[in-house]
């Protein structure tokens, strides 16, 4: 074993290299076992070398405990669990995880008379309390986007000011003024939602899946145009069957719907649509095999989550053991290996909001 004195008798330059091929979860060790490494981190000249040459690698935030967040990385096949609200300062039961985007976190408080939206960097430890926003009290829809080479984020939020005003609000929070800005009011109905949604965001616009107070208009999907500061319905008709737990993702520029179509209280079928732009119609493109639907072999109130990134797709459920991944190029589906802190006799299920579903890029350059 190398002495740690033989680090510091390297030249910085020479250390910086070594430290920026290292991969995040050793970047973590790093941090905590060396005051002189962990300075060096921070260093304006390690981030840029850092940007330049370390390999990228994305992770799929898959669900949480009271301590951590258990994310997969594809590319190694292995569960990182992050410590990240010990990190962040931030207390678990007081949290929920909104949004994600360029490494950056999107958390808001809960159980609050007025939200407050934090933003955090795991990897750095960093985190940040956005002012308050001007108007909105009751959110329903929060999506984030971060642009990396100039190291900024904006975060949408779209609400009320009552609990019961038919009026919606959106503002967006830019990180180059450090301040909301007001965008616009509607009083559209597919805008009046149940509950909280999440935007993602593919050139220029924010997309996310409606559910209306009126149930009779179905889920909808509905688009915000950040230039023109409006909202959109797109008027698409879902696929056919009782939809069920409804994710959109974006893998490559493709628009992709993923659930569970249910029927007699079962499940009949977990699949995946893409929107055809031309025809604003969603296509089947796959399907769960019968045998994998077999063995989570469960009732229609399972919640499951989809979340995407490249060519990869992770569908996971509220009983914590049972993820997959599905890969779109070569139509297949591998289960995930069995997280040690979510064994089957430790954990039997978790509730909604334990289940997170966003895509995660490890990042020590981005800035709260």
């Amino acid at each position: 074993m190398v002495e740690r004195s033989f680090w510091y008798r390297l030249p910085e330059e020479i250390t910086e290299k070594i430290l920026a091929f290292l991969p995040i979860p050793s970047i973590f060790l790093c941090r905590s076992v060396c005051k002189h490494w962990n300075s060096l981190l921070k260093s304006d000249s390690f981030l840029e070398l850092w940007r330049t040459i370390s390999p990228q690698n994305l992770w799929f935030l898959i669900y949480h405990t009271r301590h951590t967040i258990a994310a997969f990385s594809p590319s190694s096949h292995q569960w990182n669990n992050l410590p990240l609200f010990d990190r962040c300062s931030l207390d678990s039961s007081q949290v929920l995880l909104l949004a994600s985007s360029g490494g950056l976190l999107c958390f808001r408080n809960r159980n609050s008379d007025y939200p407050t939206l934090i933003i955090c960097n795991p990897v750095t430890s960093s985190h940040r309390i956005l002012p308050e926003m001007p108007q909105i009290r009751y959110i329903d829809i929060v999506g984030m986007v971060a642009d990396k080479p100039s190291g900024s984020y904006r975060i949408l939020v779209t609400g009320t000011s009552e609990p019961a005003c038919s009026e919606s609000i959106t503002e967006v929070y830019d990180s180059r003024t450090g301040e909301w800005a007001h965008h616009c009011r509607s009083g559209q109905e597919f805008l009046q939602f149940w509950y909280e949604v999440h935007a993602i965001w593919h050139a220029g616009f924010f997309y996310c899946l409606g559910t209306p107070v009126n149930t009779s208009l179905g889920y909808r999907l509905i688009a915000y145009d950040l230039e023109k500061r409006n909202w959109v319905d797109l008027n698409v008709r879902m696929p056919p069957g009782d939809l069920r737990c409804p994710s959109l993702v974006i893998c490559k520029g493709r628009l992709l719907l993923a659930g569970k179509i249910v029927e007699d209280y079962l499940i009949k079928s977990i699949c995946i649509w893409e929107l055809r732009w031309e025809s604003l119609r969603w296509v089947k493109v796959g399907s769960m095999p019968d045998d994998i639907l077999r063995k989570i072999h469960s009732p229609h109130s399972i919640l499951i989550q989809c979340q995407g990134h490249g060519d990869l797709l992770c569908f996971s459920t509220h009983r914590g053991w049972q993820s997959i991944i599905y890969n779109l190029l070569d139509q297949s589906w591998k289960w995930l290996p069995e997280n040690e802190i979510c064994g089957r006799s430790q954990f039997q299920a978790m509730g909604r909001n334990n289940l997170v579903g966003l895509p995660y890029e490890p990042s020590l350059s981005a800035r709260v």
